[in-house]
């Protein structure tokens, strides 16, 4: 992946690609510290209504989401909404741009409020704080999230899926963990979004924690991984 420069100056005007069933983003997945390829996922638009319903699939086979029906009874039971079918799939926005479900950080995540899936204004130095609550498959109860997103600035991104005018944004997050044994959590990540793709062409996620009770008190790595797309459609 490579970048250079600011983006023509009309680009912050650029509308998003609106969802369309069938739309699929495909991605190369790489261990962000050691550089290695570790996997090929495929998200695909499968339902587009009252929400949109994005499913992902790896090439080991493996889906994304391990708890598919989970994600039903939580529309159903915690957040209030009748879902359409009995099963959903991996991600879901409500409304497009926004996650109610999101997988991304290795199991289900259902906010209690929407939060931005991407800047709501494309433009440089946009900034917005979120704080909201989550729950999990590995539990009942739900827990604090607390996000800062901030647009970064345009930039020209060259990549096996074409070149694509991008904005780049960080996430900055600090979150109460399922596991009650991790304290003092943290997340970051750098995303480029285009928005002829409707989707980001490249992401970088990692997090941090500490564990409770225990002699050792230095900082702990969550993992992280780097994301780049290959093909669109």
């Amino acid at each position: 992946m490579g970048g250079r420069g600011a983006a023509p100056s009309g680009a912050t005007a650029r509308a998003v690609r609106q969802p369309a069933v069938g739309q699929t983003w495909r991605y190369k997945k790489f261990d962000l510290l050691t550089g290695k390829f570790v996997d090929t996922q495929t998200d695909r638009v499968a339902i587009v209504g009252k929400t949109i319903d994005i499913e992902s699939q790896s090439d080991t086979g493996k889906e994304a989401n391990p708890h598919p029906s989970w994600g039903a009874e939580l529309l159903n039971k915690y957040l209030g909404t009748t879902a359409a079918t009995a099963v959903l799939p991996s991600e879901v926005q409500d409304p497009w741009g926004m996650f109610r479900v999101d997988p991304h950080w290795g199991q289900p995540q259902a906010y209690e409020t929407p939060i931005p899936a991407w800047p709501t204004a494309l433009q440089s130095g946009w900034r917005r704080h979120i704080k909201t609550r989550y729950k999990t498959p590995a539990g009942e109860g739900s827990l604090p999230w607390e996000q800062t997103m901030e647009a970064q600035g345009w930039e020209t991104i060259t990549g096996p899926a074409g070149e694509f005018n991008a904005l780049r944004y960080t996430n900055l997050i600090n979150f109460t963990h399922p596991d009650s044994g991790r304290t003092n959590s943290s997340r970051r990540e750098t995303v480029w979004f285009a928005p002829e793709v409707g989707r980001w062409v490249a992401r970088e996620s990692s997090g941090t924690y500490y564990l409770d009770e225990s002699v050792d008190d230095s900082e702990h790595d969550e993992g992280g991984y780097r994301w780049q797309l290959i093909e669109w459609q």
